[in-house]
This record gives C-alpha cells, structure tokens and sequence, in this order.
C-alpha cells in the first residue's frame, strides 16, 4: 500500500490543538509545500486552529512562507522556538509584539535535545544550558510576551548546584522534508546540505502517539534507497508528498557542492582592507592548530575566507551547529551549509559535542555588550531575533571571542595608510550600561573559568571582573576620542595598551604573518 499522497489531504489530518514541530535552518529544509497546504484549508475552513509550532530554528524561503503561511490570528495558539524571522515586517513577529499567540524563546540546542528525550519517553532536559540568562526562570523563562504565562523552564539544585530542567514536550505532527522517499516510505536526504535533527523528531512525534508527514522532491525508482542512506525509516512514517519543484534552499533549486555530492574549486575572493578585516585578522591570530572552533553568522562567519586567503584552512576543524565541518560557511540565506563540507552530522549530535566542552573557540557576533560582561543578540532595538544555538554554544566553550563593529548604524571607518580613520560615527552605541536581554551571562562565564574576549575594528577588549578592559587599539584611534564617547559606561584601559600589529590594518605580506602568528604551513585546498 503506498504512502505517497497530496499536501492537501495531508492537511486534512492535522488535528485543532496539535503541537506541530517543523525543521528548517533559515532558508533550508522548509516544508513550504506542507505548510502552504496547512494555510489553504485554515484559510477555507478554520481549521486547524490553536496550533503550537515547535521549531529549534527558523524556517523561511522569504516573506510570507515558511512558519509565515500559519500567521493568521486563530491558527497559532503558541511558538516556541530556537529563533525568528530576520526580515522586518514578518507576520508571526507581529503576532509575538501584539500578543496575540503564546511565544517562547529557547536554546536551539536544547529544543533538539528536547526532541531526543520526547522520543526516549524521558521527562526533559537537566543541564546548566541557560543558566544565568533570559532563559532562567529568573529572568523570565524564554517568554517573549505578557501571554505567555505556562513555566516551560524549571531552576532546580542537583548534586548541590544550580541547573535548569528543560520539560519535555509531546509531539502530535512531525514536517519533514527529505530528498527521496521509496515505496515504503523510507527518506533520504542525499541532496539536503542539513538534515535537521529530521529522526529525532519523527521518533518524537511516533513515541508521542503523534503523526509523522514527509515532503519529498522524488520517489526513489524500483530499487528502493541504499539501507546506509535511510535518514528516517519508513515506520516512523505515516504519509508522504511530493514536491519536486521544491527548492532545496532560498538560494538554490539544487546546489550539490554544499550537499557533499561533488566538490568545486574556492575562488575564495580576498576580503578588502577594512572594518570587517580588521576584525577578523585580529581574531584569527587567537587560533591555535588542531582547535574544534565554532562560527556564528554575522561577521565571524568569514574567519573561514580569511584562512582560506591564507592558506591556513587545514590548522583547525571549523563548524557551524547546524551540523557541517570544515569547507566554507555560506552566508543567509544558507548559513549553515558549507561548500564542500568535509563532515555532516546531525545537529543533535553537533550540540552533544558542544554541550560536552569539545569547542576550543567560538567566533560570534554581538548587538550589545554591557558594562557587566554581559552580550545580547537576541532582542534588541525592537528587533526580536531569538537566541539560535548562541546560548549552547557558549555554554562551556574555552575561548569566547566576540566580534562586531563599536557603533552601528551609519558608521563610516575606514583604513588609510595602515591607519583607522573615522570619518562619521554609528548612531548606536553597542556598548551599553544594560543589555536589554542577557544571552550571555559574563560574569557567570568568568567563573567558569571561560575566556571572554571583545573584538572591534578600534580596539580590543578582555572581560576582567573589574569588567571590561581595553588592552589593544587600531593603529590611529586614540581611546579617549574614538572609543569612551561610543560607551554608556567608563571605559578602562590597560596599563600595557599596545597597537593592533601592523598586518591586521594592510595587505601586503598579511597571509605569511596570519600563518606565522597560527603556527602553521600553508596549505593547498
């Protein structure tokens, strides 16, 4: 008896109340066939109504699709979610601000995890994940709105010491979205660059008593698939579709370099002598060969270029918590594809080895840095992001680097004979008295014995428990003019202050002088 069926009748199944869980990493694995399906019938009948949409990331192919298609008051009853559409004016934003459906923010690492214990019919997550942040309970639980009132976070003491206990949460419907499905109803995803904790959360929703739909581009031929290449098994799943014309990304109808199918050459194009480089040829002196190193989207992301250009790739494994080792990181709409990816793994088991303190550095971005130590990126400006994997990543990472530019919003810096120059100043201060929302928990991390470290393009900061300290500056800032008038606090320096080296600021012999300062050969690849 087949499993293949339509979206529509597919639709049709998903009950009024149902906790539905729905992958996607940005633009990639989104059920948009399924979800455009689950739209049409809410739109002609009114049902389903008071969903709850569970997603460890977010999942958009752009305005309008993706968790958009649910957007309709009635339909969703709540959201929890690792993080939110980037885009401004998106609707299911607008419903969180209005108040209009329950919404939660939490770690995307422990909603995988969540996934995982759900499955193993387990009570929840125990873990020191969250602790000291906006997911604590004592800082509100991950709640975004005034109705969101059901504790999902618990602050216990174990052994002693302080831990967060995550609740597991039942699963009534799994989306997924896979390449090949055989007449059985056995998925693949050879042509996905993720696959996005997809078993994790059909053994969920099975364990669950709940229903398992699957949005395919093709039905494998008589053969069936190869036993090694079955991500989830066709008992886990209850009806399928197919969707050829389904995009793999928001960038690509099928792009096989960043899948592992093929490899193509990196013409890696050399980064200009500017803000961003200066960040980054300063962080990247911190890298120490044979390191395991995290980085985030935003300007940490081309660290990966940066080696590249100098041939210094192979010192370090270098990933994203989506899953993909090595090769280079793609920026959105595909961030968290590589191209040719050396290893791809789970995302459920990328933040094990994140959870178990395997990272030796994290490279990440930062909208606010306040005077305590403490990092937001998560809600900030009136913009809700969510925290993504940011709050397990830093968890008990060694070498916490943080990388952003001083001021946002209208800066103009730019280098001039190996010298900063600056010529109109950001309107927003990024270094604030108060974060609006604690991601990162500073001074908790200084207890753990965690490093801190700020990067900017004028200077670089060290998180002391005096606070911040600027210990290095760019060649041609002066502190007193560049960087206190762009902080809400005092700003203290070093007594040792140094200039950032001369190779950070220029081209000219910068490669030979990064590998140096690495510690490695150059590499070919």
């Amino acid at each position: 008896m087949t499993k293949f069926t339509t979206a529509d009748q597919i639709a049709a199944r998903i009950p009024d109340g149902a906790v539905v869980a729905i992958p996607g990493n940005a633009s990639i694995l989104v059920v948009d066939h399924l979800l455009q399906a689950i739209e049409r019938r809410f739109l002609k009948e009114g049902h389903p109504r008071g969903l709850t949409a569970y997603l460890p990331c977010t999942a958009s192919l752009g305005p309008g699709t993706g968790l958009d298609r649910l957007a309709h008051e009635g339909c969703l009853k709540r959201i929890i979610a690792g993080s939110y559409p980037i885009y401004q004016g998106s609707p299911i934003v607008e419903l969180v601000a209005s108040g209009k459906v329950e919404a939660y923010n939490l770690p995307m690492g422990i909603l995988y995890a969540l996934l995982r214990e759900t499955a193993a019919g387990r009570d929840g997550v125990l873990t020191e994940v969250g602790l000291g942040t906006f997911v604590d309970p004592r800082q509100g639980g991950g709640r975004l709105n005034a109705a969101t009132t059901e504790e999902l976070v618990e602050l216990v003491q174990f052994q002693g010491r302080e831990r967060l206990f995550y609740r597991a949460i039942p699963i009534d419907v799994a989306l997924l979205k896979a390449t090949s499905a055989d007449a059985n109803g056995n998925l693949s995803m050879e042509q996905e660059p993720q696959t996005l904790g997809a078993r994790a959360m059909a053994m969920a929703a099975r364990a669950s008593g709940g229903m398992v739909f699957a949005q395919v581009t093709r039905e494998s031929g008589p053969a069936g698939l190869h036993a090694r290449s079955v991500v989830v098994p066709s008992n886990l799943v209850d009806q399928v579709v197919l969707a050829p014309e389904a995009p793999q990304s928001g960038a690509s109808l099928h792009d096989p370099s960043i899948t592992g199918e093929t490899r193509v050459p990196l013409d890696v194009e050399r980064m200009p002598v500017g803000p961003e480089r200066i960040i980054l040829m300063r962080a990247a002196q911190h890298i120490r060969p044979g390191w395991f190193v995290n980085v985030g989207v935003g300007i940490g992301i081309d660290l990966a270029r940066l080696l590249h250009q100098a041939k210094s790739q192979g010192a370090i494994m270098l990933s994203t918590e989506h899953g993909a080792m090595n090769g280079l990181p793609m920026h959105q709409p595909t961030f968290g594809a590589h191209k040719n990816p050396e290893v791809i793994i789970d995302p459920t088991d990328m933040f094990d080895m994140y959870d178990g303190g395997l990272l030796d550095a994290t490279f990440l971005g930062m909208a606010e840095a306040d005077e305590l130590g403490n990092i937001n990126v998560s809600r900030f400006g009136g913009r809700l992001m969510g925290c993504g994997g940011f709050i397990d990543i830093t968890s008990r990472t060694k070498n916490l680097f943080f990388c952003g530019l001083l001021a946002a919003a209208g800066a103009n810096v730019s280098v001039e004979e190996g010298r900063l120059r600056i010529h109109r100043e950001g309107r927003i201060k990024k270094l604030v008295k108060r974060a609006q929302q604690i991601t990162l928990n500073g001074p908790a991390a200084l207890k753990k014995g965690q490093s801190v470290t700020l990067i900017t393009e004028r200077g670089l900061f060290r998180l002391t428990e005096r606070g911040w300290i600027l210990h290095e500056v760019a060649p041609g800032v002066d502190p007193a003019r560049d960087i206190a008038p762009m902080m809400e606090f005092e700003l203290q320096v070093a007594r040792d202050l140094r200039e950032y080296e001369a190779p950070v600021l220029t081209e000219a012999g910068s490669d030979a002088w990064l590998r140096e300062k690495i510690g490695v050969e150059a590499v070919q690849g």
